[in-house]
């Protein structure tokens, strides 16, 4: 983002991007047990600029840890796997704009068959890199570009985030897949981007108002 500020804080619209994101999933569920993993270091950020909001209410923070892999796993820990057939969602803080639907659709698919990820279409062609030949082409309708909430049986999550750690863990449904195998894709929402850009911060500005 080329910004001091980290992007989950940034302002969108008069609030932070995450509590935003926050407001999806109570919408969804006001029920819903929410855990937030955050870096040690910005507790204070925290403090200052997500605590004086209603939807702070309720929510448990877990401390962050060195890698993507280790902060879930904190985040995990506060969730008992006796408890019953619980569902757990893990969502990035920076996609403000998952809709209802998408929502519903990974919960569902979680609830039936273990794991529910949302994907949309690959719009643009793709090429793929080659040392030998350079680069050629790939059917774009073989590929999909994954999104989140991913969501999962806790029973099933819990002990997948038992293993290694292994850099082929770029997301929770590859820790997953190398325990379990099939992931059941669900359609995601276009409008579910990942904050990551100046660029994609003025996208959300202008789709947050449109996209409700």
């Amino acid at each position: 983002m080329g910004a001091q500020l980290p992007k989950q804080y940034m302002q969108l619209q008069g609030k932070p991007v995450i509590v935003h994101t926050l407001e999806r999933f109570r919408r969804f569920d006001p029920q819903m047990k929410i855990v937030v993993v955050l870096a040690p270091s910005h507790r204070e950020l925290w403090e200052r600029l997500v605590a004086g909001f209603e939807v702070n209410k309720g929510l448990i923070l877990a401390e962050g840890g060195a890698s993507r892999f280790e902060s879930v796993k904190n985040g995990l820990s506060f969730f008992d796997r006796d408890a019953g057939n619980l569902l757990i969602g893990i969502h990035d803080a920076v996609r403000p704009l998952v809709s209802q639907d998408t929502l519903l659709r990974s919960y569902e698919a979680a609830d039936s068959e273990g794991s529910g990820i949302p994907v949309i279409e690959m719009e643009e062609s793709v090429r793929r890199l080659d040392k030998q030949v350079g680069s050629f082409h790939m059917d774009r309708s073989m590929l999909k570009r994954v999104q989140t909430p991913q969501v999962f049986s806790l029973e099933r999550i819990l002990k997948a985030y038992k293993q290694a750690y292994n850099p082929v863990f770029t997301d929770d449904a590859s820790v997953y897949e190398s325990l379990y195998g099939t992931l059941t894709l669900v359609e995601g929402n276009r409008e579910n981007i990942k904050i990551t850009t100046p660029t994609d911060l003025q996208l959300a500005s202008l789709l947050i108002t449109s996209f409700g």
